[in-house]
């Protein structure tokens, strides 16, 4: 024996609780039911099993069809208790003691989707009842304002109980329609009270499964053509019971929706709108048929039907189970008679049986239109739920069927709807909204004139349109007739701005709205907008270096790295991808690239991921050399005309004094910068021929006196600085100290070039023979006078 104690009991104490949790669970679980369509759970008279209902009702559920009902409660005579769906709703429909009860408690209950439902104060079915759906409560809408009193323990409600669905609508007594079909439902649970109803042990079911499964899409097809058909995989033993069902919409009036036989069969068919159905369970001799009233099976809305054989008796009901015709074969002798069949056609006949058929059989035309969740079942002895037969996996053969989807315009294919305003539409040629038919047939139709009789208003011009018109309005009016005043006509916006209406009654400046062109505001947009200053609908300088604002506009100067209008941008230099197979690193100032070749930047501002350069030691680009050309060409041309003006100048020096002209003096001058000196006293004779400058000053003593106006001369204010230039000169000569050619540069330069003096060196002076006359320097003006009086006393004075 074991006991346990110690901190961690509440984890044990935990640990039962989800134990029990469990349990409930799958307690639950193993009365999980599938009720399909015509299917159902019942408990017989007496059950009693929605006792305790009346204060608390508690299930969970999935369903598929937009309506029908899940708890149905047969009590005393009229009175009942019924609880659906209906539009994805809850809804609750009673009847006691002749007080009828109609109310919504619910509200987003969606198909195909798990609800948890709890329901309280049942009793009273009024405003006190309250209803929590997935956790959400909601108060009922009440259709009925009556007070009642339920009670499930009541002798009034003891009676059979239907869950799921229902046997026979004749065993229904609803007083409306929102609940007569079959949900398609999978219930988990349903607890009344604090008791859970067994839903494993009803006292009998029809179509119902431990498994719950998601709502199959419907399977439908579409019937193109005269000559569609399918053939079906059925079981076609012969048995004495067979339930056929479907939906269907077509504006055909006539059309085979299916015929199970051969020999006997069992056949429903469009004629004239109006349903007919066939039954010969004999295989032989005239068969029974029946025709209903209603003949608008053919309106283009969904309409269901079902056919149940049993023996020589077949019934059609519609989508609720309510019947619409009924056919006897035989007799009541007839009544144990199996049906023996070979095949399922629906929508139509194949060809090569088209000559077997019982000439009863007045439709063989194929069905034009939608055919959708065909079911079927055939038994003996116990009773079974139709199930959905596949239109495309379980079909034998078929032809000028789509199984995609519900095409009504694909339905007219053996004949063309090609007219003028016609279209095809399950089954059937008309005549489009907008159009009238002006025959039928053959079918003729016309467009209907709506500007007959004039819909536009002021002036307004109205032209026709299928099934519409348009009204052409004047400037100062609008809407779909013009019969309403524009406020933008009589408060327009300004500077171009769109102007906006409202939906005003009368003209104001607050019946419309003026969206302005950029570079506007205010209320009409009269006014200028500052964008250097305040943010615009035109935008707003940034990242700028000046603005200019304009009326209507504005100028930015962007800086480095920006553009636009505004300078918004950021200049992306990697747009055009300059770096091709490299990649392109974008800066404010521009771009580099970094290359495969490269990948670790060693070559600095790559601008392209070409092949690299070869390095020279001096890199010169075509545009540098250019440059070096032209200034190479221009340096040139100041040379060529320097020197042409240099030789023009000297020219012009010989002509104007006659100087230099000779070869005599050609070589004396080569010889004085030959040797580059002059140097003092007769020490200097050895370098220079003196008589080559001596001849130059015979011939300066030769000039005539009338050529000598020709010759420049000094003014008399500067004779005396010559004077003592010269004197400076020879006294420097006569010192003969031996120091060196002091005027080997700087005398000959103070001398210049071409003097008409000649060269005032002491050269030679000591070898003249004669004495030298210096009168002829009296020629040469008064400057001169004194030179020549100084060198003549000089000579006296050896």
């Amino acid at each position: 024996m074991c006991s346990y104690s110690g901190p961690t009991t509440p984890s044990y104490r935990l640990m039962l609780l989800l134990l029990v949790f469990l349990i409930a669970s799958v307690h639950q679980a193993t009365g999980e039911k599938y009720i399909d369509k015509s299917g159902y759970l019942k408990w017989n008279l007496g059950s009693n099993v929605l006792q305790g209902a009346q204060d608390r009702l508690e299930f969970r559920f999935r369903y598929c069809n937009n309506k029908g009902v899940l708890i149905y409660q047969q009590g005393e005579g009229r009175n009942f208790f019924a609880l659906g769906v209906n539009n994805e709703r809850l809804y609750i429909e009673a009847s006691i003691n002749q007080l009828a009860v109609e109310m919504y408690v619910g509200e987003n209950v969606g198909r195909n989707q798990t609800h948890d439902v709890t329901i309280t104060g049942l009793r009273t079915l009024n405003d006190q009842t309250r209803v929590i759906i997935n956790g959400i409560s909601y108060t009922p809408e009440i259709l009925t304002d009556v007070d009642v009193s339920l009670d499930f323990s009541s002798s009034m409600l003891i009676g059979e109980t239907q869950i799921g669905g229902y046997e026979s609508i004749d065993q229904l007594r609803l007083n409306t329609q929102r609940l007569k079909a079959y949900p398609i439902t999978c219930i988990t649970f349903i607890r009344a009270g604090p008791t859970d109803i067994d839903l494993d042990s009803p006292s009998s079911q029809l179509g119902v499964s431990d498994q719950c499964i998601v709502c199959l899409p419907p399977s439908l097809v579409t019937l193109t053509r005269t000559d569609s058909f399918l053939r079906m995989r059925v079981d076609n033993s012969p048995r004495s019971n067979t339930v056929i069902s479907l939906k269907f919409r077509t504006k055909a009036p006539d059309g085979l929706l299916f015929y199970f036989g051969g020999p006997a069969y069992v056949a429903l068919y469009l004629e004239g709108g109006a349903l007919v159905l066939r039954l010969n369970t004999r295989g032989s001799g005239s068969d029974t048929k029946y025709k209903t009233t209603r003949a608008t099976f053919n309106d283009g809305e969904m309409q269901e039907v079902s056919v149940t054989r049993t023996g020589n008796t077949a019934t059609l009901r519609d989508g609720a189970g309510n019947i619409i015709a009924q056919v006897i074969f035989g007799g009541s002798q007839n009544t144990a008679q199996a049906l023996n069949a070979e095949r399922l056609y629906v929508g139509g006949f194949e060809p090569a049986v088209l000559g077997g058929l019982s000439s009863d059989i007045e439709v063989t035309q194929s069905f034009r239109g939608c055919l959708e969740e065909l079911r079927f079942a055939s038994y003996s002895a116990v009773e079974s739920a139709p199930t959905q037969v596949n239109f495309e996996n379980q079909n034998i053969g078929s032809s000028y069927v789509d199984f995609s989807a519900c095409l009504e315009s694909a339905s007219c294919q053996s004949y063309a709807c090609t007219g003028e305003g016609q279209q095809c539409s399950l089954g059937v040629c008309e005549c489009i909204h907008g159009y009238g038919v002006r025959s039928q047939n053959p079918l003729v139709c016309y467009n209907i004139d709506d500007c007959s009789p004039n819909p536009c208003q002021n002036g307004a011009q109205c032209t026709d349109k299928i099934a519409d018109y348009n009204c052409t309005c004047t400037d100062r009016y609008k809407g779909k007739n013009c019969s309403v005043i524009r406020n933008c006509y009589d408060f327009p916006c300004l500077n171009g701005a769109e102007c906006i209406e409202l939906d005003t009654p009368t003209p104001s400046a607050a019946g419309r709205n003026c969206s302005c062109a950029p570079g506007y505001k205010g209320v009409d947009c009269g006014q200028d907008c500052d964008e250097c200053n305040e943010q615009c609908n035109s935008g707003m300088c940034v990242n700028s270096i000046s603005c200019e604002n304009s009326i209507g506009d504005f100028i930015c100067e962007c800086k480095v790295g920006y553009e636009g209008k505004d300078c918004s941008s950021v200049i992306d230099y990697c747009k055009d991808n300059p770096c091709g197979t490299g990649t392109c690193n974008s800066f404010l100032t521009g771009y580099n690239c970094t290359c495969p070749d490269d990948p670790d930047g060693a070559v600095k501002d790559r601008q392209s991921c070409g092949p690299l350069a070869v390095v020279n030691p001096i890199q010169i680009s075509p545009a540098a050399l250019v440059a070096i050309l032209v200034c190479l060409v221009i340096l040139l041309i100041l040379v060529i005309v320097f020197v042409a003006f240099r030789r023009q100048y000297q020219q012009k020096k010989k002509t104007m004094y006659g100087y230099g002209n000779g070869p005599d003096f050609e070589e004396s001058r080569e010889n004085i910068m030959k040797y580059e000196e002059e140097g003092y006293g007769e020490e200097d004779q050895d370098a220079y021929d003196v008589n080559l400058i001596k001849s130059v000053g015979d011939t300066l003593k030769q000039r005539k006196p009338e050529d000598r106006s020709k010759y420049p001369t000094l003014p008399l204010g500067e004779a005396a600085d010559v004077g003592d230039f010269i004197h400076g000169r020879l006294g420097d000569a006569e010192k003969d100290t031996n120091d060196g050619a002091i005027d080997e540069m700087t005398p000959f330069g103070d001398e210049g070039q071409g003097s008409l003096a000649g060269s005032l060196s002491s050269l030679n002076s000591s070898s003249s023979d004669g004495d030298q006359n210096y009168d002829y320097l009296h020629d040469w003006g008064p400057r001169f006078s004194k030179l020549a009086d100084m060198f003549n006393d000089g000579e006296s004075d050896d």
